[in-house]
This record gives structure tokens, sequence and C-alpha cells, in this order.
């Protein structure tokens, strides 16, 4: 037994409800049975119920066992004061107000339907299949999957502005220096994504903005801060950017991060940190304020400026500082462009239209809808189910149905589980 069934029982009344009564056989008629709390606190708020002959509003929490409420340190906390009705599957202890009334409570564990529990286990608790609905899902009706998917989509949204909200908050509210760590983060992909943010976070977004009409100083500033100014010295290249760096350390006194290396293996030569942070040094003299840029755009064409950021002189004919090859001009792709569109551009502005009190649900569903599908193993997996990714909305809502419902089995929380259980006792 899972409380997401017992919360499922709970919330659509799949039990037997004749006769029904407290542990102390008080006589309980559930007039609603309340609305499902998504954040702390009981698990069900503005419930009424009859028990005996008064109709109690308020809460209502459910448990497997009664001793969890002693457990989860509900006995100390405020909040649950204004529970009503204990609804468990096994009464193993009596549970009580701070004032010492107890708590009526009501046993759930011989109200079920043998088929329903039977049902559960089979489709759900009991299925190793790679999804657990997996052979039902072909017949999930295709309206309820537009609606569901869009659903999972901004949930992983709102999901990634966490990492976004807090970052404004250490930078005072500056969205265009948060913008430019979260650029930092994903220029660097998955590689080497977590520390380009970690030395973004060390740079005073002032020393950048005092340095936007020379390209090579950022360049300077970016490999600096990277460690790959570091050894020899014998690149002329190399010499000049060291230079610079010193020069600016100095100048506007910050420190470098000691003792990080970015990481060149298992890349392709044009993700190599060096190309991705010339990209970058560009990006910003190319546009100095891409923050104001984002939220004036309308539409996606009004960020295809990204497309034309390329890298300086030198790295033209280089992938590292020590080998020269032919010259091309390294600019950034549309499959780049998209990774940035996903993962930063439309969170910087969902982000931005939460903290101004709207949300832009259409306009951001809007956008992903336009972005070619990624393909991995989510869009694989779900492919073989005889469903295909068509858009990022797509490939962004299996990757989070399939880490946050179905790997974890939240069944009863998503629209496909509520969908295929049609049992009713």
């Amino acid at each position: 037994m899972k409380e997401d069934f017992l919360h499922y029982i709970w919330r659509f009344q799949k039990f037997d409800d004749s006769s029904l009564t407290t542990d102390n056989a008080e006589a309980i008629k559930v007039v609603n049975p309340g609305i499902p709390n998504h954040g702390g606190g009981p698990d069900f708020l503005h419930a009424k119920v009859w028990i005996g002959e008064t109709l109690w509003a308020g809460a209502v929490e459910l448990h497997i066992k009664a001793s969890s409420w002693y457990h989860h340190h509900h006995h100390m906390d405020k909040n649950y004061d204004s529970v009503i009705l204990h609804v468990v599957w096994e009464s193993d202890v009596e549970v009580c107000y701070p004032s010492g009334r107890i708590i009526p409570c009501l046993v759930l564990s011989s109200r079920i339907h043998p088929q329903l529990l039977k049902q559960y286990d089979k489709q759900f608790k009991k299925n190793h299949s790679w999804i657990p609905c997996e052979k039902l899902f072909s017949s999930f009706p295709q309206i309820k999957w537009q609606i569901w998917k869009e659903r999972l989509y901004l949930e992983r949204l709102e999901r990634k502005t966490l990492l976004i909200h807090n970052l404004l908050k250490a930078n005072n509210n500056d969205w265009e220096g948060t913008l430019f760590q979260l650029l930092a983060k994903n220029f660097g992909l998955n590689r080497n994504g977590n520390f380009f943010l970690k030395w973004a976070q060390h740079i005073p977004f002032s020393v950048l903005r005092k340095n936007f009409s020379d390209p090579q100083r950022l360049e300077a500033l970016f490999f600096g801060m990277s460690g790959l100014l570091e050894g020899d010295l014998n690149n002329p290249y190399k010499k000049k950017l060291k230079s610079d760096f010193d020069y600016l350390k100095q100048k506007f006194q910050f420190t470098q991060i000691p003792g990080f290396k970015v990481e060149f293996s298992r890349l392709r030569p044009p993700n190599f940190p060096t190309i991705r942070l010339s990209q970058l040094a560009q990006f910003y003299h190319l546009n100095q304020r891409p923050f104001s840029s984002l939220i004036a755009a309308n539409h996606l064409k009004d960020l295809h400026w990204i497309l034309k950021v390329g890298v300086s002189d030198f790295w033209k004919t280089h992938f590292t500082f020590d080998k020269e090859g032919k010259s091309t001009p390294k600019k950034l792709s549309k499959s780049f462009f998209d990774l940035l569109v996903i993962n930063t551009l439309i969170p910087m502005r969902f982000a931005y239209s939460q903290k101004q009190g709207w949300v832009e649900d259409k306009l951001v569903l809007r956008w992903i809808d336009e972005i070619k599908t990624e393909q991995n193993h989510y869009t694989e997996g779900f492919s073989k189910l005889g469903t295909q990714a068509t858009s990022a909305l797509d490939s962004q809502a299996m990757i989070q149905l399939k880490q946050n419902y179905c790997d974890k089995k939240n069944c009863l929380k998503c629209a496909l589980g509520f969908h295929f259980i049609k049992i009713s006792p």
C-alpha cells in the first residue's frame, strides 16, 4: 500500500461508505472530501464531514499507519490543528490534539473493493515495464494527452525557474547579471556547465559591463577564470590573454577560483570549452543587453540574432591553443540555439513573468512548440509505445513524465494513471 493510492481512494471516495464510523464507533458521513493540498500542511483542505451529530469543516490528513502522525511531527505543527478527520489504512495508535482530545480516525483497510486493490497491484505497484502503463499508453485519448503534456512541460519549466530565482536573489534582482550566469552554465553544456556557472558567479557583472566593447578583454576574463591561461605561455595569443586577465584582476580587484579545471574529454571539438567561451564573449560583444532583447521579443525569430554569434579570429583557426587548422567561422548552430531557448531563454522569460505577477503560458507554449524535438532515450522509448515527439514541447513533457511520474510510480498523480484505473466498485 502506498500513500498516493490512499489519496486516490479518499479523493474519489472509492470505498464502501455504508455504516461508516470512526474507530471509536462514531457515525461518519462525508459531505465533501476536500481539496488536495499540494503545499505544506494537511493532505486535503476545506473538507466537510458529519461526525456524530456535528458537521465539521476543516482539513483531512491521510497516513498508511496512524502512528505516522507522530513520526512526521504533526503534533508539533500548528498547521495540523485544523484536522477534523485522520484517514488511515491501519490504526496502530490513538492520535490526539494538543489539548489531549482524540482526533477522529477512519480506517479504510476493510472498506476497499478487492478488485480495486488487485488492479492497483497489477497495473502500478508490481509492474516492471519501462513505464507502468505501457500496454495501455497508446489508447490514451489524444485530446487528454495534449492537455497533460502542456501541464507536464509547465511543471518542468517551473522546476527550471527555481535556479533562476535563487541566482536572482544572490544578484540583488539584476536580471542581466542573472541571465549571464545562466548563459554561462548552458554554454558549458552538461560536461562543463556547473563549473562555468561557478566562475560566472565569481565575476562581478559590473566588470563585464565595463568591457563589453572589447571582446578580447571578455575572452581574457572568461578564459582566465576557467583556468585555461595557466601553464605554458609559448602561444602569443594565450600570452596576450593572460596579460589582459592579470590587468583586469588588478584593476577590478576580483579573485580567481583556484583548483578548477575544465573538461575536454568526450566532447566534440565544436563543444570544446575554448570555443564556447569565445562564442560567449562574442555574444556579449554583439548584444550588451540580451535580457532586454529577450523581454521585448514577441516571436522566436526576434532572437535569431544569436545565430550570428561566432568566435574571435584566433579561434576561427584553432580548437585549442596548441594546434592550428583551417579557418571556419564556428557560429552557433541551430541545434545549440534550440538548447539555449529550451534551457535558458524560455525559463528566464517565464521567471520574469512570475516576478511581475503574470505567467506567459501561451507564449512559452508557442515558443517551445516551434523548437525541433530533442532526440534521446525518452523520446525513443515513447516512440516505441506509439507516441511520436514532434516538437520540444513533446520531448520536454516526455522527460518530465518519465522522470517524475513513471520512474517514481506516481501513477495516481498522473493523468494517464487516473484514466486507466477504471474500476468503480
